[in-house]
Order: structure tokens, then sequence, then C-alpha cells
């Protein structure tokens, strides 16, 4: 019962196949649902192993300490694609989310030729591109490297001195 969005999350944090390979594997599953799903918790299955990370829980904190990013269509994998660490989409729902049963209108930004990660469109390609990237060490690849460094103009540390100038400058203040 459920969204296929409760369902198929249900699915994934409480697959036997990916709860055994992140044990074998050391990894330990987190799952941070949009602030608007927060409310909704109590209609998702959750293995008792999976970390369900709260509204409270600081964006910057969880990137720092995750390895991979799994996502359906979410904003925050640009965050986590400039810390240059693999991305995972999964657009299991991808007919209704682009048909119009969405808030979401496509952009100039397509998955297929401009996401940071590999595109999965179901439960078990999901579960076996992640169980992939944890026996490979959630390493990068370096397609999707190439792809990132392209995409973000700066790679520095100086994105607040450039923002900062840029409004002094507009406003005559220099």
């Amino acid at each position: 019962a459920g969204s296929e969005y409760v369902r198929f999350y249900s699915e994934l944090l409480s697959s036997e196949k990916l709860l055994q390979a992140a044990r074998r594997l050391g990894y330990t599953l987190a799952f941070l649902p949009h602030p608007s799903v927060q409310a909704h918790l109590e209609h998702f299955t959750i293995a008792p192993e999976v970390e369900v990370l709260g509204a409270q829980t600081e964006y910057r904190d969880v990137f720092a300490q995750s390895d991979l990013l799994v996502t359906d269509y979410s904003s925050v994998v640009f965050d986590f694609a400039y810390l240059r660490k693999p991305v995972i989409y999964t657009h299991f729902d991808a007919s209704s989310f682009f048909g119009g049963n969405h808030t979401y209108t496509k952009g100039y930004f397509d998955y297929e030729r401009d996401g940071f990660g590999e595109v999965e469109t179901d439960l078990e390609g999901t579960v076996e591109r992640i169980i992939s990237y944890m026996e490979e060490g959630c390493v990068l690849k370096e397609g999707y490297r190439q792809r990132i460094d392209a995409f973000f103009a700066f790679d520095d540390r100086e994105n607040c001195r450039r923002v900062t100038q840029a409004i002094l400058e507009r406003t005559g203040k220099k």
C-alpha cells in the first residue's frame, strides 16, 4: 500500500540483499527523507539497522560523513557531487514524475547526459548499483569526475569572496 515513492523506498530500505552487503562490506545505510516526508515516516518499512536521519540533521554533516548518495531528483546532488563523491539516481517513477503528476518540470539538466552518476530505473538495478559501489570502496568513476569538473566553474574556497564582490560591484560599492 501507499504511494509509489513509499513502496520503492520501503523495499530499498528493507532489502535483505542490500543489508547483507552493507554488513559484509562495513557500510552503514542512512535515510534522510525530504523535510516534507519526515512527518510520514510511519508509512515506510525501514530495517532497524538503517539509520533514519531527522529534520534537524545538517546536510553538510551528512555529506562530509557519507561515501555515496542515492537520490531520485533532489538538488542536494549538486552539493554532494561538488565534493567529488559518487551519486546514484534512482528514477523508479520517471513516467509519473516527468509525466505531469509532479511539480517538477524538465529543464536543461538531463540526468543521463549531464548527471553525476548512473541512473537506475528499478529496485533491482538500484540495489545492484549500490552494492557495486560499496564493493569498489565508493570510488567516483573517472567519467563522472570529468563531468563534475566540467560542470562547476570553480573548484576552490573563494565562492563567498566572488559573490560578495559581485554584489558590491552591482550596488556600486566596490
